[in-house]
């Protein structure tokens, strides 16, 4: 069964690109274009994993994670950012489960590898 990872991006073109490379990397992907579109399509697709940008409107990428963690909080989740200030405030966020990259990332290699490490890191827990 493939691999399933929820993309959130209010930029629908980050969003679209984020997806399709991830979909050519055999994953079933879906996208939300803000928080609250995202809760809605968590409860239905159930992702493995979540990937998130962090300023949206509405809805921030750390509300976003706060709500889904209460729903499943063991969940594994991704944030982005193409704001060099929030990409301080992620760096101190990894300890608690998050991690994270800057916009615009290599997709081959930062996204990617990210996306491995993190749900290899949900098999070996399931083992």
């Amino acid at each position: 069964m493939k691999e399933r990872i929820l993309v959130v991006d209010d930029v629908d073109t980050i969003a679209r690109v984020y997806a399709r490379f991830l979909e050519r990397q055999g994953y079933e992907v879906r996208i939300a274009f803000n928080g609250e579109e995202a809760l809605i399509e968590f409860d239905r697709f159930k992702p493995d994993l979540v990937v998130s940008d962090i300023r949206m409107p509405r809805m921030s990428g750390f509300e976003l994670a706060s709500e889904i963690r209460k729903k499943k909080p063991d969940q594994k989740i991704i944030l982005m950012t193409g704001y060099a200030d929030e990409a301080e405030v992620l760096e101190q966020q990894k300890n608690r489960g998050f991690p994270f990259f800057t916009k615009p990332a290599d997709l081959q290699t930062t996204v990617l590898e990210i996306v491995q490490k993190v749900l290899s890191e949900n098999k070996a827990e399931n083992v």
